[in-house]
């Protein structure tokens, strides 16, 4: 069950059954392989259902992580081969040039140097940051994460987590490291625990920055690199690379904290990592790494803020103001067949109406308890999960359509959403 507001945290694992070295053989040439025919149309599948989520517990000195690793994605077309034949019958072959493809910059990494090149636009403005709670005590924790630069007056993004040692307390020292070797004191701006973002300062002018791209524009098996300092090595960050494995997610990391509309990315996670920039073949940053799944019940599951959730929450932290999240007011349950033979549901999918907070937008809407969410926004609701992520999306005092199923009659509601309590 799900509020519209944050779940569970650390070790969630991954949802369980439905029922109670080196190569050692000398290189030789591949065989000569047949021209292999154009690719299919990629489809994009939709979003899938909620992916919990955890974060590895770090050693004392250093903060749990991410990083985005995986494999490169690439394609080729033939070309085309055609014979003529002259008065005189001699034939000639001639091979033509390859087609061209039509393809989304974000797409693919066609060689190894692509990824160069996205280093040099993207890692000088990647640091380090470590941080200790309290830096008078020997045994204070303290912990080691990743940040980019936003701004060139020193404007640095990162997580809550890595500006807290995974702490609910406030670190006392900050240091940064850019990525020319210089140690700067930082202060924090601001931070929102609930979805795992912080803004620091550094007194730095003339600082190489990041460019922001759009994470809503991805697509299932798109390339992505990710940059960060995995296991607080010294010298340059940890460089990885791999595809967005889903998009959508809906990640419990803590009973304060939910990732809504996060990146899910075939990644090898290592501390270290937290708050390094997911960018995308362009060297745009797309997602701010931050999750794993329980790494002791499934491999190679990440999760990164995405990019076009974060933007409205940074907006506010670098204003200094406190990030508004939007509330509906409702507690619901991803309907399973369960509920429909105990409830006598007429639909198999959607989100059950368990109970409403009173005098939140739903209510006063008037949404029951026992009614089904089937559609929020114009979107079709296939779980609990598509309600957080679809309410996330917008800002307190929105009004959203909402298509309910009551018995078995359709009811529209339009809700005005509030303030999620505490938030």
């Amino acid at each position: 069950m799900d509020l519209d507001q944050p779940g569970e945290r650390d070790h969630v694992d991954p949802p369980a059954s439905t029922s109670p070295n080196p190569w050692s053989q000398p290189y030789a040439p591949p065989p000569a392989m047949p021209t292999p025919p154009p690719p299919a149309s990629p489809i994009a599948p939709a979003p899938g259902d909620a992916e919990p989520g955890t974060r590895p517990r770090a050693r004392l000195g250093v903060v749990l992580a991410v990083a985005l690793v995986g494999a490169l994605v690439g394609g080729a077309v033939a070309g085309g081969v055609v014979a003529a034949v002259d008065d005189g019958g001699n034939r000639t072959t001639v091979i033509s040039e390859p087609a061209p493809v039509a393809a989304r910059p974000s797409t693919a990494l066609a060689k190894p140097g692509d990824i160069r090149t996205i280093l040099q636009k993207v890692e000088p403005a990647v640091v380090r940051i470590d941080v200790t709670l309290n830096p008078d005590s020997i045994s204070s924790q303290s912990g080691t994460g990743t940040g980019f630069v936003v701004s060139p007056d020193g404007v640095i993004v990162t997580n809550a987590h890595v500006v807290n040692a995974e702490t609910e307390a406030a670190a006392r020292e900050i240091v940064v490291t850019l990525s020319d070797g210089d140690t700067v004191r930082g202060r924090l701006i601001g931070e929102d625990a609930a979805q795992d973002l912080a803004v620091i300062k550094i007194d730095r002018d003339n600082l190489p920055v990041v460019e922001l791209g759009e994470s809503d524009e991805l697509q299932v098996g798109d390339a992505v690199v990710a940059i960060g300092n995995a296991l607080g090595i010294t010298g340059t960050p940890t460089v990885t690379s791999g595809i967005v494995s889903g998009l959508g997610r809906t990640v419990r990391v803590s009973s304060e904290e939910t990732l809504v509309d996060a990146i899910q990315t075939d990644a090898a996670i290592n501390p270290g990592n937290s708050g390094g920039p997911l960018v995308d073949v362009n060297g745009r940053v797309i997602g701010i790494n931050t999750a794993i799944a329980d790494p002791s019940s499934a491999n190679n599951i990440g999760f990164a803020i995405s990019i076009s959730s974060a933007r409205p929450v940074l907006a506010d932290l670098r204003a200094g103001r406190t990030p508004r999240i939007a509330y509906m007011g409702v507690y619901t349950q991803s309907v399973t067949s369960d509920l429909v033979e105990l409830h006598k549901l007429q639909v198999e999918s959607g989100a059950y109406v368990a109970a409403i907070t009173p005098n939140a937008g739903a209510e006063r809407a008037g949404i029951r308890k026992g009614d089904v969410m089937i559609e929020v926004d114009g979107v079709g609701v296939r779980s609990n999960d598509d309600v957080v992520r679809i309410v996330r999306k917008h800002r307190p005092g929105d009004a959203l359509r909402v298509v309910v199923l009551r018995g078995d009659e359709q009811k529209t509601f339009e809700v005005t959403l509030g303030d999620l309590p505490n938030a």
